[in-house]
């Protein structure tokens, strides 16, 4: 105490002095301060004093003020006065340095960090390209981080960012914080660059303190964005920050809980610096929801990081989470034979999907899911084993299984990635082997097929009805006799490969009323209702389109139907997703109405992309295709009969299906469920899809007709 008040006084008689003392040029009165700041060090050997109680961070402020009002009264860009001069010439910032690295007195280093921060951001002239300052510079930021959890960690960041903020001005700079250095005797050919201002960032990333952890994180994320290739360079191989980041996210998975409600994941909103909860005072808490946050915010940051970073730090940094994050953990949880085990890991992969927007990590999360392989996908080709895994669980017997895993397909097709929407749809379909080849007959020749084929459905009509199974995969003559029907005043000289959007206007009338008649007006609920809302569809498909439509431009797909003979199939197959989807549409009578409504939303995603090759094999009932073809329609018709049977063989039928939609939608209470509910449930579910299909089908016509 007696130490602190003497060195009060002095400074106040030392101040006093200099008050009523001639009139000294700023050159004299700066080096009076400097020449004060080491003859201190020269007078005083006790290391028990504290920089509070030295004059020390006077001495260092006045000298900046001095520098300050010098640059201000030269005025010309450019040019340094006296007292900059005798800064650079007498290397006083490497003394400084030298000075702070000591911390000496206790509080040295972090007066000797504030005070290159307050230079670095006050000084508008460039003081980072002399060897005077840079050298100085680099080796403080080389002192930076290397204390965990040290005094001087806030004193630290800001000097770090500060340079940080010069960089960024000019991003040749960085250079300065790149070194090779001289060639060791085991590596004689070659010199290893290290990058200390990253490193150093590195360090402090993994700080208590959030505000320090989060400035240094900013940091790094403009030193990973900066366009000098020897900056990216430096970064990927001569640093752990790829590996840093991913083993932080990597971590942070391992944490999560795996016993929670499924829904709190889903509502869950993170994002990378806004992550501080109290879990005392937050409502909607469960066990375990900082651990999902913290994961989630640093995946955000993770994505945020690749989208702006330099492209080789992105795809560098998305390889190491896709080889740590999905291949080390998630790769093992999905494959589990454990229910409740691949549960959570759905949920969560789906979760981190519905984070991710950067295209690099995107493109590996595509990859672990689906695969890399373009190519033609056969039959009897097993394909992605975690693709083939996950699409097996689509039709599992727990419906919370099935559920989860058509979301996760559901997340993907909204994601903005060429690869997953060709991996997905169009890779069995890019050949065309879904249309029937060879000229199209005469007439008595159709008529005599579509006779020989109505004789042979009598036959075999009551096998089909016991086996439904069989009917996946293949469209019976029935249902091309009906097709066949519906399509006899078309002319036979048309080209059937035509793009539907491109058709003339009666053609496109019929296609839009094929889904809607599909169902007959005896098993429709609307009908007693009232309750149409087919302008609701309209008003959504075109909305929808309209964005999907924007999400493809970039990807060069063709206006009109393509032939690659490489994806060509001597019998077609149209792909596991797409035959997944028509075996659950197949078979929608005996499913949830959960599940009913997911895949139905499911597959008007699908019809929604504007692929011509999708668009007419999916969306064009009178479409001639090749023997054993499974297509949309075809699929409808089996339900559509199956529902006609029911309803013949159930007199009270028409009051179900009325009481059914009544209470899917409030109108009436919902207390106890009646025998065959699902049904009548399952049977509304398809009669909106008609209309959606129908309007989807409007709207893409509509919107080919308007561009042309």
């Amino acid at each position: 105490m007696k130490k602190a008040m003497f060195h009060k006084f002095t400074n106040f008689i030392q101040q006093a002095v200099e008050t009523f003392a001639p009139n000294i040029s700023p050159q004299e009165e700066f080096v009076y301060h400097w020449k004060s700041v080491t003859s201190y060090f020269v007078d005083n050997k006790d290391g028990c004093v504290r920089i509070e109680e030295t004059a020390l961070p006077e001495h260092l402020d006045s000298m900046l003020r001095i520098l300050q009002e010098e640059e201000s009264e030269l005025g010309e860009a450019g040019t340094t006065g006296m007292c900059m001069e005798y800064l650079l010439q007498h290397r006083l910032l490497e003394t400084l340095y030298t000075l702070g690295r000591t911390d000496h007195p206790p509080g040295m280093k972090q007066c000797v960090l504030r005070f290159f921060t307050k230079l670095l951001s006050r000084i508008s002239h460039p003081l980072l390209p002399h060897i005077n300052v840079y050298r100085a510079v680099q080796r403080l930021v080389k002192a930076c981080g290397e204390t965990k959890a040290g005094p001087a960690e806030k004193e630290e960041i800001e000097f770090l960012c500060t340079v940080c903020a010069k960089i960024k001005t000019d991003p040749y700079l960085v250079n300065f914080f790149i070194e090779s250095p001289s060639k060791s005797a085991k590596t004689p050919h070659r010199t290893v660059p290290a990058f200390s201002l990253l490193d150093a960032l590195l360090a402090l990333s993994t700080s208590q303190d959030a505000r320090v952890s989060l400035k240094a994180c900013e940091g790094m994320m403009l030193c990973a964005s900066l366009p000098e290739q020897s900056a990216a360079l430096a970064l990927i191989s001569q640093t752990k920050f790829c590996h840093s980041i991913a083993q932080t996210l990597t971590e942070l998975y391992r944490k999560l809980p795996m016993q929670v409600n499924l829904d709190d994941i889903e509502m869950i909103e993170a994002k990378w610096g806004f992550n501080d909860i109290n879990d005392r005072h937050d409502e909607k808490a469960f066990p375990g929801k900082r651990q999902v946050i913290s994961f989630l915010s640093w995946l955000d940051y993770c994505d945020q990081l690749i989208a702006v970073a330099n492209p080789d730090v992105g795809e560098a940094l998305s390889r190491e989470i896709h080889q740590q994050l999905l291949t080390g953990c998630f790769s093992s949880h999905l494959l589990q034979a454990s229910e409740s085990g691949s549960l959570m890991a759905t949920v969560y992969i789906t979760r981190c999907l519905r984070t991710v927007c950067s295209p690099a990590l995107l493109k590996e999360f595509s990859y672990f899911l689906l695969g890399s392989d373009r190519g033609l996908e056969s039959k009897d080709n097993p394909g992605h084993l975690i693709n083939k895994r996950l699409l097996e669980r689509c039709n599992h017997l727990s419906d919370e299984l099935c559920l989860v895993t058509l979301k996760l397909y559901d997340t993907l097709l909204q994601k903005e990635d060429e690869h997953i929407f060709h991996c997905l749809l169009l890779r069995t379909l890019l050949g065309r082997s879904y249309l029937q080849l060879p000229s199209l007959p005469s007439q008595d020749t159709v008529s005599d097929s579509t006779q020989d084929e109505n004789l042979e459905d009598k036959k075999n009509a009551s096998k089909e009805e016991d086996k439904p199974d069989d009917l996946v995969g293949q469209t019976t003559s029935s249902d091309n006799a009906e097709i066949i029907a519906n399509n006899e005043d078309r002319d036979s000289s048309q080209d059937h490969s035509r793009n539907i959007a491109n058709n003339l206007p009666s053609e496109v009338h019929k296609v839009v009323n094929s889904f809607l008649t599909l169902l007959p007006d005896e098993i429709k609920s609307t009908i007693q209702t009232v309750d149409c809302s087919y302008d609701m569809y309209l008003r959504d498909a075109s909305k929808q389109f309209a964005i999907q439509e924007r999400v493809c431009k970039s990807w060069g797909w063709p206006k009109q139907p393509i032939s690659e003979l490489s994806f060509s199939m001597e019998k077609f197959h149209q792909g596991p997703f797409l035959q997944m989807l028509f075996d659950k549409l197949l078979h929608m009578l005996d499913q949830s109405y959960s599940v009913n409504l997911l895949l139905t939303s499911l597959i008007s995603k699908v019809a929604l992309v504007p692929h011509p090759n999708l668009h007419e094999y999916l969306l064009d009932p009178f479409l001639p295709v090749a023997e054993g073809t499974h297509t949309l329609y075809s699929v409808l018709i089996k339900v559509t009969n199956e529902i006609k049977h029911h309803q013949k063989t159930d007199s009270t039928f028409p009051q179900k299906l009325i009481l059914a939609r009544k209470q899917l939608f409030g109108l009436v209470p919902n207390i106890h469920r009646f025998e065959d509910q699902s049904r009548m449930e399952a049977i509304i579910v398809l009669e909106e899809f008609c209309k959606e299909l129908s309007a989807i089908t409007f709207v893409k016509h509509h919107a080919a007709v308007t561009k042309s």
